[in-house]
């Protein structure tokens, strides 16, 4: 979310990292735009459903003559010195309200309300006829195309077969039509994944797809503003109850140590659109293992730079407080907000466990030079997500 306020006294415009504010075709005066300005990409809860960009620009001194070139349905695009140099702007949607304010006669202010791609998915319909059988990563390219967004899709590798899906009224063999949001929602539940805007476009990103799409990134201890307090809680689930082919069927998976520490935890998704038995299985073993204890997890890390971030990155976090679970963590980004004040731009970064986000070490990824005896037996397998782990130096 975008945020421009005004002070009695004004601090000095962003223009120090802002370079430009463009509604439409008009490029707006950065002396108009207020001093403080936040940006939230991807979501502000790990556990939430996906959440378009939305941005509330506020301009002052916006005259009756100049209304007509800040009307809604036209672009806001914002520019930075920082995100140039990854090539995406700062912000990118349509404006979709707009609010005139004249308590200060010498200062109207302009609020503009503006929504990412994500949002318009929400006014577009699908699903109004039927779908076939095809992988995860096509189910969710024919659910953007229907919608007319402009996307990209990172699936699982090998990808999630996806079962064809059945009438709403089985005796007239009509399908019924959702929300292109809605459809979005129900696949990136089928396999675990998330969904967000960035640069214009969408983005679908399959948790178990996100390995290998960016390097880890290791933050400067230095840069890090406070240690935020950690949290753990018996939000387990050890019975996994998963449908497949949208009601053909269940299957039921348990973690039988898990269940005698802390009793029968049980969670379920019963009409997925995975394929067949088989799949869901496989599926429901793999949420299992990601679910079935408790771990240790911060709400949020607070940058003093920003750092050039990308969502499904993981972050190395090193040097923490002795009173922290770990010497050293490394979560998933899972979005952030940019807040610039003046010449102050600060980070706060949510994340995600690297086990929860589908990034734990996989057998592949186990150097040949690691022997058992080197291994430190204390390390559960499930929080081996690093090798240093695995190998006891953490």
């Amino acid at each position: 979310m975008i945020e421009l306020e005004l002070d009695v006294e004004p601090a000095a415009t962003p223009a120090v990292w802002v370079t430009s504010v463009t509604v439409g075709d008009v490029d707006v005066d950065l002396d108009r735009v207020f001093s403080s300005l936040s940006v939230r990409h991807g979501r502000d809860d790990v556990d939430g459903p996906i959440q378009a960009t939305t941005a509330t620009l506020v301009l002052r001194r916006i005259t009756r003559g100049e209304l007509p070139d800040f009307e809604v349905g036209l672009e806001l695009r914002i520019e930075s010195t920082f995100t140039a140099a990854s090539g995406r702007p700062m912000f990118e949607g349509v404006i979709t309200d707009a609010t005139l304010s004249d308590d200060d006669p010498d200062e109207p202010r302009l609020e503009l309300i503006a929504t990412g791609p994500l949002a318009i998915a929400g006014r577009r319909s699908v699903a109004g006829h039927a779908w076939p059988a095809e992988p995860w990563k096509a189910r969710v390219e024919r659910i953007l195309a229907e919608a007319g967004l402009a996307g990209t899709v990172t699936a699982a590798s090998p990808d999630v077969p996806i079962a064809a899906t059945v009438p709403d009224d089985p005796e007239a063999g009509t399908f019924a039509s959702m929300s292109a949001l809605d459809a979005l929602e129900l696949a990136r539940q089928d396999v675990g994944a998330t969904a967000f805007d960035e640069a214009g476009q969408v983005v679908v990103q399959a948790f178990e797809g996100r390995r290998d799409l960016f390097p880890t990134l290791t933050v400067d201890p230095s840069l890090v503003f406070y240690s935020p307090p950690w949290s753990k809680t018996l939000d387990v689930a050890n019975r996994i109850v998963l449908g497949y082919g949208y009601g053909a069927g269940t299957v039921s998976v348990d973690d039988p140590v898990s269940q005698a520490r802390f009793g029968i935890r049980w969670t379920g998704l019963f009409d997925s659109g995975l394929a067949d038995q088989g799949t869901a299985q496989s599926r429901a073993l793999e949420w299992l293992d990601r679910v079935a204890y408790p771990r240790w997890k911060l709400p949020a890390v607070s940058l003093l730079e920003p750092l050039d971030l990308n969502i499904g990155q993981m972050i190395e976090l090193s040097r923490l407080p002795a009173s922290a679970p770990y010497p050293s963590w490394s979560p998933v980004v899972e979005g952030w907000t940019d807040t610039v004040e003046g010449d102050l731009w600060t980070q706060s970064v949510v994340v995600s466990d690297p086990v929860l986000s589908g990034l734990a070490l996989a057998w592949q990824d186990v150097t040949a030079t690691l022997l058992w005896q080197d291994v430190d037996p204390a390390c559960l397998w499930r929080d081996a997500f690093l090798l240093s782990n695995l190998e006891g130096s953490a």
